[in-house]
């Protein structure tokens, strides 16, 4: 019962605080997010250091809670003996904290410039290891509950598919934006959701 509060409490501050958080300082940013990735407001010359700091303090949080709420799923499924599952889960926790020393740096891949290349560089690699890894580990983690809840993991992985559909959408249209960003996080925040509404209500 207290790893279901657990859950149930990690679940949707994790799943709220992301979007709300981002909502909240886009509403005072002029940001054009069809041009633009969130990794923007971490360019000092143009939002200071007070998005900085707090753009780091989100990062920080969200690897927290991502690193709570999965150990709790693995302790009330009882899922500890998949190994792999644990290491992505690592993956993701680290990434996440190393992307928020990681400012995104503007300036085109130079040769010349080559302390900002390999930050823009490093910066684009934590990114895209942040958001294979939580694919990855949300992927994985269905697949292993799927043979016990099948619910939970069809409605799961429906969820998942949409989230990368509504993706590889928007990179054809647009290309990597702000918008394709959001509909990431919106995807993992309604899997979030879901799987800590049923996990709570239904499980055993």
């Amino acid at each position: 019962m207290l790893i279901k509060v657990g859950i149930l409490i990690i679940g949707f501050i994790f799943a709220a605080i992301l979007p709300y958080s981002l909502k909240k300082s886009l509403k005072h940013i002029n940001i054009d997010l069809k041009k633009y990735t969130l990794s923007f407001l971490t360019i000092k010359k143009l939002y200071g250091n007070k998005y900085i700091k707090n753009y780091r303090k989100l990062l920080f949080i969200i690897a927290l809670l991502l690193y709570i709420y999965f150990w709790l799923l693995v302790e009330h499924y009882d899922i500890k003996k998949h190994k792999n599952l644990l290491k992505i889960i690592d993956i993701c926790v680290t990434s996440l904290t190393l992307l928020a020393f990681v400012p995104y740096d503007m300036n085109p891949y130079s040769i010349k410039n080559l302390s900002n290349t390999l930050q823009r560089l490093f910066h684009n690699l934590l990114s895209l290891t942040v958001f294979l890894s939580i694919l990855i580990l949300t992927v994985t983690f269905q697949n292993i509950i799927i043979k016990k809840y099948l619910f939970l993991g069809i409605i799961g992985f429906v969820i998942i598919f949409f989230t990368i559909f509504s993706i590889i959408y928007g990179l054809i249209k647009d290309g990597l934006n702000g918008f394709t960003e959001l509909s990431f996080i919106n995807g993992i925040s309604i899997w979030i959701i879901f799987t800590t509404i049923y996990t709570v209500l239904f499980s055993c």
